[in-house]
């Protein structure tokens, strides 16, 4: 019975759920509302995506929505806790989705290839004999193309703290839509 009490509070490591204030509108549950009012939902995730012109934050308290949202993209999302994709794939030729730890496309920067993902940030960190780099926590832009990408505020592809949705040709601040230093985990779609 106590280990089925611990699955259910969620991840040993439980972190408070604080969102952070997008600097763009946002639509929750398809209720506009003013960036400030996210804080709404503190204590709960919320699951993110960048209105196809970048100018909007959509978000729903639903993952079963966000899923069949992501589902109508095409988009295969790796089973939580899994290090691989649902169904396996060819990836796509050329499309990839590039993190960055500074905003503006800068600092250390990483790229996923289409139909790869990183299940744990910590995992492409590193050292060399001059400078340590840091990817858990710290990506603070992101470049896509060709395919989206998924950021996960978990690792594992764990959408139990909430996730953000970025979709193709896009390069974005991630403050803007409140998930800066935040990704603990990334998949890039098909």
């Amino acid at each position: 019975a106590t280990a089925a009490l611990a699955v259910a509070a969620g991840p040993a490591s439980a972190k408070q759920i604080v969102h952070q204030t997008p600097k763009v509108p946002l639509v929750v549950d398809g209720k506009r509302m003013a960036p400030e009012q996210i804080h709404r939902f503190d204590g709960k995730p919320l699951y993110t995506r960048v209105s196809a012109d970048g100018k909007k934050l959509i978000a729903t308290t639903s993952l079963a929505k966000y899923k069949a949202f992501l589902t109508s993209k095409g988009v295969t999302l790796p089973r939580a806790g899994s290090k691989a994709p649902a169904k396996a794939h060819s990836s796509a030729a050329g499309h990839w989705a590039r993190i960055w730890t500074d905003n503006f496309l800068r600092g250390h920067q990483y790229t996923v290839n289409s139909g790869f993902g990183v299940a744990n940030m910590n995992a492409i960190s590193g050292c060399n004999w001059w400078t340590c780099w840091y990817f858990n926590d710290t990506v603070s832009s992101i470049d896509t193309y060709g395919k989206g990408a998924v950021l996960y505020d978990a690792s594992n592809f764990s959408p139990y703290y909430g996730s953000l949705y970025i979709g193709p040709y896009i390069q974005a601040d991630l403050q803007l839509y409140g998930f800066n230093d935040r990704t603990s985990s990334v998949f890039t779609d098909w």
